[in-house]
This record gives structure tokens, sequence and C-alpha cells, in this order.
């Protein structure tokens, strides 16, 4: 996917994944290189997988800041695994890249599984809150979808906190892909 032909379409920024677990995304360099080229604010995920899925918190940082190299932005952390996570996980995962000089901007979740499976603890320890809420999820491009700075999600508490990124589809035409798509608000 070339973003720079995304920020030609109007994007303004992307977020890219460096890890699932300990599975590393081969992407990461070539989409960060990618993206600032094209004056695109940047920023990184990965997807935090519970213990009981195979490997430690550690080890999964580790590899996130091993694929991130000299590149090191700053990382949200995906909290959303099938397998469940706890709080305490979240709070190695932050300690970890934070003792390896790596920002953590927060967590990205949606509302239900903060509420039911993480039990709704306060976010703000983290960082900020980057929502999941896709509601019809239908294609198109990102301002033909986008609902706009007045959508209830802006206002929507999870956590103890409201998003400062919403994720609100994943069919956006963005430089000839289906993409998730995202807005900061403003």
């Amino acid at each position: 996917m070339s973003l720079v032909r995304a920020a030609a379409e109007g994007i303004r920024f992307a977020v890219v994944r460096t890890t699932d677990g300990t599975y590393r995304d081969r992407t990461y360099r070539s989409h960060i290189d990618d993206a600032l080229s094209a004056g695109l604010d940047v920023a990184a995920y990965h997807y935090l997988r519970s213990p009981s899925e195979g490997t430690t918190v550690a080890e999964q940082v580790s590899a996130s800041v091993s694929v991130m190299g000299a590149n090191v932005v700053p990382i949200w952390i995906d909290c959303e695994t099938p397998a469940g996570l706890s709080v305490a996980d979240v709070r190695a995962a932050v300690s970890e890249y934070r003792s390896r000089g790596v920002p953590v901007s927060g967590v990205y979740t949606y509302a239900r599984y903060w509420r039911w499976r993480m039990g709704n603890p306060d976010s703000r320890e983290f960082g900020s809150l980057w929502l999941a809420n896709y509601g019809l999820d239908i294609p198109g491009t990102p301002a033909e979808i986008y609902r706009g700075d007045s959508a209830g999600v802006w206002s929507r508490r999870v956590g103890g906190q409201s998003p400062v990124m919403w994720q609100f589809g994943s069919n956006a035409q963005v430089a000839g892909f289906a993409v998730d798509i995202n807005a900061v608000r403003g």
C-alpha cells in the first residue's frame, strides 16, 4: 500500500503494526519510511496477546522493539485478544515499552472488550484512548463514511476517558485497498 498515494487522497496520519504477539510485521520499516516521505504523522501499534497464548509480555515487547529498530515512534497497545488480558498484562507492556525508551500513546480497544473482558479499569494510567466503534461499517472513502467531529462516539467514556482517536470502519477505500480507518477529532 502506498502511503504517499494515501496522503495524496487526504490521509494525514498512519498507525503501523510492529507485532502481533511475537509475530513480526515485515512491512513495518517500509511503511514507516513511506509514511514519513509522504509527510504523514506516524505511530505504531502492538497487538498484545495474553501470556496464556504462549508468549510473555516481555517477549512480545522485545519483538516489537526489535522490529522498530532505529524507527522508534509512539506505540499504542492493542487490547482485544479473545484469550483475554488482565490489567497487569497491559501495565507490564506499558512498563516494558517505557523502560526501553518507547513512548506509549495509550490503549486501543472497543468498549465492550474494555468493560466486560478487562473489568472496565481506569484506562488513563496507560495514556490516551483509541476506541474502535464501527457502527454500520459501510464501504467508501474516509470522507464519505466519517460521521464527523460531532458524532456521539467522541463523548463516549470508556475506562474513565473519551477517545482521542476513533477507528470508525474497516472497509474504507484508501490507495486502492480496503483498510481500517481512523480519525483524530478536529
